[in-house]
């Protein structure tokens, strides 16, 4: 229990107004604003350690909850039920790496950093779905209840897609065959934005995963919606979604600071943090590296990522921030103020070191571009050829491409006809070629004014 007077006045934070009013725009946000080629492109990895590899640290970090629980690392006064292990783990699952890609720049890693932010986002909603599944069974947990758990989890997970989808293509035909809104940027705006939320609320009411379909809705309208909106909808609606995310994550870290001054010093239990922070770093490794390995020797010794790329992306989810705090607030049981502390513990130090010490650890392992790669994409950052070129490089080493391939063919042919798309637009010159091109207008220049004074 968290108190602010001295009287102990008890003061609750509102889980409902967090999750109807503030994570919403968050993970819209992501998905609305994400580079979609990217993340298509990249769709294997990202889904590959969104899904499977956060299924694997729920998977063991809950044993190792458990094995702690029964092993002293909580005073003797006090033990954990099996769901309240399980629960913990799904709450300390879930990650934060915007720290992450701010460090891991889009311009100098395109694919690392799609990797990582297509990875962070679907992490957070993979979690929270974990969390509503785990919360409907009971206290006695066997293997007929882990049965329950894969099946109701696939079942949400998938339905939850289905919508998002559904709800952003029909955005997305509303404003295609409304073509008098587009004078109207106002009125774009606020459709994008009903229609967002209406998906999640949607999704709520049916005991869906809401978040799962406001972002899935949020990448369809990015790859359909925002090609059929005006100039001034387009920029609108993208710093709008902005700044909302970003007021909605500095609310929740303000209360969280604000909680960690006022929380009672009877329900810590650092030993138990220590042991449950050190459990959530072999939880990451394990959905890392066991998840790469296993597609590693599926695909003949063929990966796509090196050791500096996975190293990075093991550190990177290590990192816990709002999600996490907002969901360990959402349990109900009589152990909650343990739970409370240990999840705030791991969220602050998380935050406080580990994202001080994520440039020294990507210089330790040598995880940076040379001197011709820094100088090459400071003179190509601001053209659309430059985003052809580096896309057009993940799609040669890519072992996606045989998929890619077929879904664009596809989309092209029979999706961005219905719901809109971006158009194929003629290949514009490179900064290299404008160059060229000065350089031989030049020498044409010399060589005429020559001729002209021999003749």
């Amino acid at each position: 229990m968290v108190y602010l007077t001295d009287d102990r006045e008890s003061v609750k934070f509102s889980t409902g107004m967090f999750f109807y009013f503030i994570l919403p725009p968050i993970i819209f946000a992501a998905g609305y604003n994400l580079k979609s080629k990217n993340f298509f492109l990249n769709f294997g990895y990202i889904s590959l350690y969104g899904f499977l590899g956060t299924f694997l640290s729920f998977i063991t970090l809950g044993l190792l909850a458990i094995f702690l629980n029964s092993n002293g690392a909580l005073p003797s006064d006090l033990t954990l039920t099996t769901r309240d292990c399980l629960l913990l783990a799904c709450v300390l699952t879930a990650t934060d790496t915007v720290a992450a890609i701010s460090v891991i720049k889009e311009e100098k890693y395109p694919k690392l950093n799609s990797i990582l932010f297509g990875e962070g986002v679907l992490n957070d909603a993979v979690s929270i779905v974990l969390f509503r599944t785990v919360e409907s069974v009971g206290d006695s947990f066997g293997v007929f209840e882990g049965f329950e758990l894969v099946w109701s989890f696939m079942y949400v997970l998938v339905i939850s897609i289905t919508l998002g989808i559904g709800f952003g293509l029909l955005c997305s035909i509303l404003i295609k065959r409304t073509p008098n809104i587009n004078k109207h940027p106002e009125r774009e705006t606020t459709l994008v934005i009903m229609m967002g939320y209406l998906a999640y609320v949607v999704s709520e009411l049916l005991h869906f995963s809401g978040i799962m379909t406001i972002f899935i809705c949020g990448v369809t309208m990015n790859h359909y919606a925002w090609y059929n909106l005006s100039i001034k909808s387009q920029q609108g609606t993208k710093l709008a979604f902005n700044v909302l995310a970003q007021g909605a994550e500095a609310f929740t870290f303000t209360y969280l600071g604000m909680t960690a001054t006022t929380v009672g010093s009877d329900n810590w239990s650092f030993l138990f943090l220590i042991c449950m922070l050190v459990a959530m770093m072999i939880a990451r490794g394990a959905s890392v590296f066991i998840s790469s390995a296993f597609v590693y020797f599926i695909q003949c010794r063929r990966f796509g990522l090196d050791l500096k790329n996975i190293l990075v992306t093991w550190f990177s989810g290590l990192i816990r921030g709002a999600v996490a705090f907002a969901l360990v607030l959402q349990i109900s049981s009589d152990n909650e103020g343990v739970l409370v502390t240990t999840t705030m513990g791991i969220s602050l130090l998380t935050t406080l070191v580990f994202t001080n010490i994520l440039v020294p650890f990507t210089k330790f392992i040598g995880l940076e571009e040379t001197a011709a790669e820094k100088i090459y994409f400071e003179l190509m950052a601001a053209q659309n050829s430059k985003q052809d070129e580096v896309f057009q490089r993940q799609v040669e080493e890519s072992g996606l491409t045989w998929f890619h391939k077929k879904w664009l063919d596809i989309d092209e042919k029979y999706l961005k006809p219905i719901f809109g798309g971006e158009e194929e637009k003629p290949q514009q010159k490179t900064t290299w070629d404008r160059l060229w091109d000065e350089d031989d207008f030049e020498d044409t220049k010399v060589s005429n004014f020559y001729i002209y004074n021999r003749s």
